[in-house]
């Protein structure tokens, strides 16, 4: 019954990514959307006084449950792995992430490394205005050179396997395999490189002297091409898709009034740009090579040719003042919570009630931010190149109650990607049923070969079709009454908030597992204190659900999405 628009009507629920955009292609029919007028803001009134209360209320027990368990480590009476000394104020700070740890080392360099890219970038935009070839070329030779810098000796690897994808498009252009070829090919190299940890040297023995793999497997660089490899497979797909398509001259969906990345993304390219040199420069584009978010080829080479207008320099501006604040904020912040340390030495399984499902909420919370400040920063070194993405965080992690609206905001690029590579081609809403579960599988195992993934999957899997049920049948036209009686936004809430819990099960399955997830929830609701724990969480995040609703209603007002 839940749904991300609170009072959003509509006779049935959207895709995936709950974008209009995206789901053109997929119906014979359009969705027919048919929505309540907004209703007056409740900002001010005496309800919504009481919701602010119980809110700053329930958020001076975390800000002090937190600190009363950090104290404990930051004052030197126990001690954890990951918890470090730090630079604020004499206190420890937590690193126990290692992704965010590299990232953070790894910024000054970075930050240096890419504004020397987008300086050279803007000078041959400067001074070859009409020359777009000389743009790609440079994107070939700097992307080649930072391949070799960051992969060594693996550089032959990685570029065999983009060869062996561009080869793929060429043999198979005529023929309806292509898409299903190059999903076969870059599985298997995903899954093999994982289990063979990125593939050695040696195994080319019989073809090259013992001396010459020694070599070459002891100078692979510092960072793993495998991991890397991940977000490269989405490029390759995107590829060879985009020009089948384009080859093959599939119609372009209506593109009035979309987006002006939508149409970039849509409109097929001159099929001069499905060259090779496009292909390189798109596949190995250094500020979003790393960590994305995600672009299609079709987007991408447009706006090589045409660079995007979207944001201005104010903007890019004030958005990179804006992550640099984040980002400090953040670093304070593990200078006084300490609780992904706990969550990833087992530490909580010592705590009980509260204070174990607090755990799972803060740890959520710093992965949001973590990431929010990853992406961010590269999407806004491709924005200055003139290179726009979809974005990823659009809504705060504390802003969503249901798997539609959440999985639509985190990883929105992805989102959009699998939409249109794997979602609208295993046959959209018609299908949905069936194919979140190959699509939940698929990202799963994208993300790692362990079975904490599988239980993600699986957990996602289960509570998102039981989602759409309640929506095709709380949003069909026949619910329409129910839907305008007053309570009907407490109904909402009430469900929304039993969602919230399934989304952090979900979730932290990525931690935890199967097993250990069955003791977090034991441990958080079913001892001594448990039951107590369960009433006040809930009635905290009801009032938050209701401030969500009265949100997309004041966003229904403005006509206006209001994201981070």
């Amino acid at each position: 019954m839940t749904n991300n628009s609170g009072n959003s009507i509509k006779t049935r629920p959207k895709n995936i990514d709950g974008d209009a955009e995206d789901s053109t292609r997929s119906e014979k029919k359009p969705v027919v959307y048919v929505e309540d007028p907004p209703t007056p803001p409740r900002w001010f009134s005496y309800e919504f006084i009481f919701y602010y209360i119980i809110i700053v209320i329930g958020y001076f027990v975390v800000l002090k449950m937190l600190l009363t368990r950090s104290n404990e480590y930051n004052d030197g009476l126990k001690e954890n792995k990951g918890i470090v000394e730090g630079w604020f104020l004499g206190r420890k700070q937590d690193l126990s992430d290692t992704q965010y740890k590299i990232y953070r080392q790894n910024f000054p360099l970075l930050s240096i490394g890419l504004s020397i890219f987008l300086l050279v970038s803007a000078s041959i935009r400067k001074n070859f205005p009409d020359k777009p070839f000389v743009r790609i070329l440079f994107y070939n030779i700097i992307s080649l050179g930072f391949l070799i810098f960051v992969h060594g000796s693996s550089t032959i690897i990685v570029l065999g396997i983009a060869i062996i994808n561009f080869s793929i498009s060429r043999i198979f252009e005529r023929s309806k395999m292509l898409p299903a070829v190059t999903w076969i090919f870059n599985l298997i190299i995903l899954w093999t490189c994982y289990i063979y940890e990125g593939y050695s040297f040696k195994s080319l023995s019989g073809l090259l002297s013992d001396e010459t793999c020694v070599w070459l497997d002891s100078h692979k660089g510092f960072l793993s091409w495998e991991t890397y490899f991940k977000v490269s497979m989405l490029r390759f797909i995107s590829y060879n898709n985009d020009y089948y398509w384009a080859k093959s001259k599939r119609p372009v969906v209506d593109l009035k009034g979309k987006s002006a990345y939508f149409i970039a993304q849509e409109r097929h390219q001159p099929m001069e740009h499905y060259s090779f040199s496009h292909f390189l420069a798109y596949i190995f584009y250094i500020p979003l090579y790393i960590a994305g978010p995600i672009t299609t080829f079709n987007a991408f080479t447009a706006q090589v040719y045409n660079p995007q207008k979207t944001y201005s320099l104010a903007d890019l501006v004030k958005a990179s003042i804006k992550i640099l604040l984040v980002f400090l904020g953040l670093e304070i912040c593990l200078h006084y919570c300490y609780y992904h340390s706990f969550d990833k030495s087992d530490v909580w399984m010592t705590f009980t009630g509260a204070e174990v499902a607090l755990t799972g909420y803060l740890v959520l919370n710093f992965m949001y931010v973590k990431f929010l400040i990853i992406w961010r920063t590269f999407r806004l070194f491709a924005l200055f190149d003139g290179i726009d993405t979809p974005e990823n965080m659009n809504r705060c992690v504390n802003n969503n109650y249901t798997f539609t609206g959440f999985w639509r905001s985190w990883h929105g690029a992805f989102n959009k990607w699998t939409i249109r590579y794997l979602y609208i081609p295993l046959g959209g809403k018609k299908t949905q049923f069936v194919s979140i579960w190959i699509i939940f599988f698929f990202i799963g195992l994208w993300h790692d070969l362990w079975l904490s993934w599988i239980a993600w999957a699986l957990l996602n899997c289960v509570f998102f079709s039981i989602e759409i049920g309640i929506m095709f049948y709380f949003y069909h036209p026949k619910r329409l009454p129910l839907r305008r009686k007053w309570y009907w936004r407490f109904m909402v809430a009430i469900a929304g908030t039993f969602n919230i819990f399934l989304l952090m099960v979900a979730n932290l399955a990525i931690l935890h597992g199967f097993e250990n997830s069955i003791i977090f929830i034991h441990n958080a609701f079913f001892v001594p204190g448990g039951p107590t724990a369960f009433i006040l969480a809930y009635s905290w995040l009801f009032c938050g659900i209701m401030v969500m609703i009265e949100l997309r209603e004041s966003e229904k007002r403005s006509k206006e999405i209001k994201p981070f």
